[in-house]
């Protein structure tokens, strides 16, 4: 009788050869773990790629769908995980080394929280460090300033995940039997299923959270178009579904999510290089809520403008 894996690894692709080795590789080598990898139509030689190294890796499963959506290729490797927990890991991201034995043994002790994440270290395309996850996020990081070790959110933990953006996918460990009961992830959504996802589970059960930076989030700059339109019109309708609940947990959730997705929106047109619509969005969301980061990251949207060298960014917020 085979032994079940203590966890099950999914990595859903569409051609991400450039940064699948990276990914895969830091899994780890742990034998108590299986990678559910999920070629999705891709074209680039990733399905290739993936065929070839569960050749040499026992441990690896991969799954081709020659149409749908990214989220339909996660759901597809939850339906055949074998693990208590499953972890999802996008091609371009990473985890360090301590990360999934941090989070096993968390959910371990903690058997009944229905997901975990991590704090998180942002990347753009060029290397260059942007401000850290729960660094931008200066509700979270002020109530949890203190804590330095694993700890169980409080009950209003589904106002934290809708106020400000402090879970990211590939930080998050979340037990399988409950991510199969409420459907995973809502393929009719096209954009903003995994926001939706943790905002479901964080009504089902307690919500655990690492604040120490496991994982490397690379940001990839989306232009000016209908995908970055259709994402924030995605937002908006979750925004909108969860409301009702959030209002009812903590009315300040609501404003607060408002100047979060107004973060999210200058971020992107930062990557893309347009600092100058970075900028007017930064403000629009200090004129909400007044923070140091915003200020400082509206200042160095402005010296993009005018060409000037940006002074490296303060990574721990005031």
């Amino acid at each position: 009788m085979s032994v079940l894996p203590r966890l099950s690894v999914v990595v859903a692709a569409r051609n991400a050869l450039r940064w699948l080795p990276g990914a895969i590789a830091s899994i780890g080598g742990s034998a108590q773990l299986e990678i559910i990898a999920v070629d999705v139509a891709s074209e680039d030689g990733t399905a290739n790629y993936l065929r070839s190294i569960a050749a040499t890796d026992r441990r690896i499963r991969v799954i081709h769908r020659p149409e749908g959506s990214i989220a339909a290729g996660r759901n597809a490797g939850l339906t055949v995980a074998r693990g208590a927990l499953t972890a999802f890991l996008e091609p371009q991201d990473r985890w360090r080394r301590e990360k999934l034995a941090r989070q096993i043994e968390f959910h371990r002790i903690n058997p009944d929280i229905g997901f975990s994440f991590t704090d998180h270290r942002r990347f753009a395309e060029d290397g260059s460090e942007l401000v850290p996850g729960f660094a931008r996020c200066p509700a979270f990081a002020a109530r949890h300033a203190m804590r330095h070790e694993g700890f169980v959110l409080d009950g209003d933990a589904q106002a934290s995940i809708y106020a400000e953006p402090v879970v990211v996918t590939s930080a998050v460990m979340a037990r399988t039997a409950l991510l199969r009961a409420v459907g995973g992830f809502n393929e009719q959504l096209g954009q903003g299923e995994d926001w939706d996802l943790w905002l479901h589970l964080a009504a089902c059960a307690p919500v655990g959270c690492l604040p120490k930076p496991l994982t490397d989030r690379l940001l990839r700059p989306l232009e000016p178009g209908p995908e970055a339109a259709a994402r924030q019109a995605a937002r908006r309708r979750i925004a909108n579904a969860y409301a009702a609940p959030v209002a009812a947990l903590d009315r300040g959730a609501l404003a607060l999510c408002r100047t979060s997705q107004l973060g999210i929106e200058a971020d992107g047109a930062a990557l893309a290089g347009y600092p100058l619509q970075a900028a007017r969005l930064r403000l629009a969301a200090f004129a909400r809520q007044p923070s140091r980061v915003l200020a400082r990251a509206a200042a160095l949207d402005l010296l993009g403008v005018l060409g000037r060298p940006a002074v490296p960014m303060r990574l721990t917020p005031r």
